[in-house]
């Protein structure tokens, strides 16, 4: 029991730390999932919104972050938020892009759909869904014989539109929806990060900074 368990955990750490950091695909995933997202925003469609998420790539960095910091890892830890910071400006440039040529081909600016305006409400039951998804989002991507994809979907549902609406705000210069989608991805962010945290706790993960010393 305890050694598949351990087996389970090392096998988790190395699939982290291959992934965590930026790459190509990272990036092209990432504006490939963010261009999606914002078509789909624009046209108020949640079909293509949640195309969008099944490409994006933010769960591993994000899930990497967690527990490079509750093994107190200092140089994954701020490798991982290198990867996070560079997945952000690469999901609000290409959105701003696909805002700004929008608005070129609208002769003025594309109108605030429900799925756009929806992202720029932050409310505390936000932040409750985020630790939910980190919780079980975690939970899920230890376990083998779960879907990694289906997790990432859960987690980039509450961090890539967000991201996307700033873009598209920055495009209609929206100081207002620009603070407010902001403030939504920072507290969705918070909230996934907390509840991963505990998740990777409960299963046992702190043990390993332990072992070490």
């Amino acid at each position: 029991m305890f050694s598949s368990t351990e087996r389970l955990k090392n096998k988790t750490l190395k699939h982290l730390e291959m992934y965590s950091r930026p790459n190509l695909d990272f990036f092209l995933l990432t504006a490939f999932a963010s261009a999606i997202i914002s078509f789909g925003l624009i046209l108020d469609n949640s079909s293509i919104i949640i195309g969008g998420m099944v490409v994006a790539p933010l769960i591993t960095p994000f899930f990497g972050l967690s527990i490079s910091l509750i093994l107190l890892r200092i140089k994954e830890t701020f490798e991982t938020i290198g990867s996070i910071i560079l997945g952000i400006f690469v999901a609000v440039v290409i959105s701003f892009i696909i805002g700004y040529i929008t608005n070129l081909a609208f002769i003025g600016t594309f109108d605030n759909t429900t799925e756009i305006l929806s992202r720029t409400k932050p409310d505390v039951l936000y932040f409750i869904v985020a630790v939910l998804s980190g919780l079980i989002g975690s939970y899920a991507y230890v376990r083998p014989t779960l879907s990694e994809r289906i997790v990432g979907i859960a987690i980039s549902a509450a961090i890539v539109p967000p991201l996307a609406v700033v873009g598209l705000s920055l495009a209609k210069m929206d100081i207002k929806m620009i603070t407010s989608s902001s403030i939504l991805f920072l507290i969705n962010f918070l909230g996934i990060c907390l509840g991963s945290i505990l998740m990777f706790i409960i299963l046992g993960f702190g043990k390993e900074k332990e072992s070490k010393l």
